[in-house]
């Protein structure tokens, strides 16, 4: 299994000097199995400089796995180049129960108001799906996961495992709230990233930042650590870089985090930032 980053920043896309090294473009990232087959995960703006990379002429097969619909997670949709070329196929997936359709929330953004071309007038073929948490489905080789994770609406991590590789990505998660909730305990959240060989997770604040955000549905740096380290993970990618953070803000805050986590008898994690363009073999 590949993974490639295409958007790593939260909340909205951040260009400029400061985020060169860790990118400034908002949620996608990149899956290919052993076969190449394609999953990718949330269309932030991001997945426009993905869709630039394939040939404007060949229709793309691919799923479009969505955590959930706020802007930073869909804007990038409208400027997917694939979805203008006829032949496309993308199957769309996200959790049901919010408080619109997939499908609704996918075309609203594109209302005449916003955007001058309607979601049923781009050529590609689209199938929404909604699923709900735990409820395993198969794609070609890959066997995924959604979990149900912690943020104001309905949102989802997502698990993929191909063969003994397994790939975790849990952004949008407010690891604090899970003490007292619906939707499983801490350990139920652990248990579901075991043994991964990659945890993406969302890391947006600092322990200082936190207590100005409780309720925002994201999770500090050293959050991230401990469930890393609980879960058993191999390798820890911190995510959904706070767009008020530099590149050197978030070099500072991961050694302040994990020389936290050591004081507070943690193990070492393999810990690092996620950067767009970084890709890894699992």
């Amino acid at each position: 299994m590949r993974v490639k980053f295409w958007g790593t920043r939260g909340t909205r896309p951040t260009p400029g000097k400061r985020t060169l090294r860790y990118g400034g473009n908002t949620t996608c990232i990149e899956v290919r199995d052993k076969d190449d087959n394609l999953i990718i995960i949330d269309s932030g703006s991001g997945i426009a400089e993905l869709g630039g990379g394939f040939e404007q002429s060949e229709p793309l097969q691919a799923h479009l796995l969505i955590t959930h619909t706020h802007l930073d997670h869909i804007q990038g949709f409208p400027f997917f180049p694939p979805a203008f070329v006829p032949g496309t196929h993308l199957t769309i997936v996200g959790p049901a129960g919010s408080a619109k359709s997939l499908q609704a929330a996918f075309a609203d953004q594109m209302d005449p108001a916003y955007f001058p071309v309607r979601l049923d007038h781009m050529p590609a073929e689209m199938e929404f799906i909604e699923r709900n948490p735990g409820e395993t489905f198969e794609v070609n080789g890959l066997r995924i996961t959604p979990h149900l994770l912690m943020h104001p609406i309905p949102t989802f991590g997502y698990r993929i495992d191909e063969g003994s590789t397994r790939f975790v990505f849990a952004t949008d998660n407010e690891i604090a709230l899970f003490a007292t909730n619906e939707n499983g305990s801490l350990k139920d959240l652990a248990n579901w990233c075991q043994d991964a060989d990659l945890l993406v997770h969302d890391a947006q604040y600092s322990r200082e930042e936190y207590k100005t955000h409780a309720g925002f549905g994201h999770s500090t740096y050293e959050e991230a650590l401990s469930l890393a380290e609980q879960a058993g993970v191999q390798q820890l990618a911190f995510f959904h870089h706070d767009p008020a953070h530099s590149d050197s803000d978030i070099d500072a805050l991961i050694e302040e985090a994990l020389g936290n986590h050591r004081q507070a008898g943690g193990t070492d994690v393999v810990a690092f930032p996620a950067a767009e363009d970084k890709e890894l073999s699992l």
